[in-house]
């Protein structure tokens, strides 16, 4: 019995010695895709967004710089990248044109310090969209600067229609 034993042990384990190369394990790895940015990512930063007021619209409708950067902001916030990353020439020339041709009923000061601002958080997303090792959280943080200085320079033009508006008569006027 002993024999018999020890025999179907041995057949056991020469048989399955040679198993081992006919059944390769193939193993996937999924990754998942840590600073890829979604529709729903841009959607959880909170920030104020000031929307044009209507006596402004008539000069903003004019203004093709602006409303080139607005579409390309409106498209940021459905995570859509392709002004930044594509063709760099339009993108350039539109932040650039974006200060030049204020027009002139608007151009002030103020606006003009809220669009340099928007000029310089624009080319910082730019570079921070374009290279590969810049984490998903930074991404996030430089598009909400973007976000909210888009929105501080309609704020600004908004205050500027709004203070023109405004019929103040002082008192050595009466």
């Amino acid at each position: 019995m002993k024999k018999l034993f020890l025999a179907i042990t041995l057949l056991f384990f020469l048989s399955s010695c040679n198993n081992n190369q006919n059944a390769q394990t193939v193993e996937t790895v999924v990754k998942k895709d840590t600073t890829l940015l979604t529709k729903k990512d841009i959607d959880k930063i909170n920030y104020i967004d000031y929307g044009v007021d209507k006596k402004a619209k008539n000069t903003l409708d004019s203004w093709q710089s602006y409303n080139t950067i607005a579409m390309a902001i409106s498209r940021l916030k459905s995570a859509d990248f392709s002004f930044f990353k594509e063709d760099n020439t339009v993108f350039v020339s539109s932040v650039n044109d974006l200060e030049t041709t204020i027009p002139e009923n608007i151009n002030t000061e103020p606006i003009q310090a809220r669009l340099l601002i928007l000029r310089t958080k624009l080319l910082k997303l730019e570079e921070v969209l374009n290279l590969s090792t810049t984490e998903k959280k930074e991404q996030l943080l430089v598009i909400k600067e973007v976000f909210e200085a888009f929105s501080n320079v309609t704020l600004q033009i908004n205050k500027k229609f709004e203070k023109e508006a405004q019929n103040i008569i002082k008192p050595n006027e009466i």
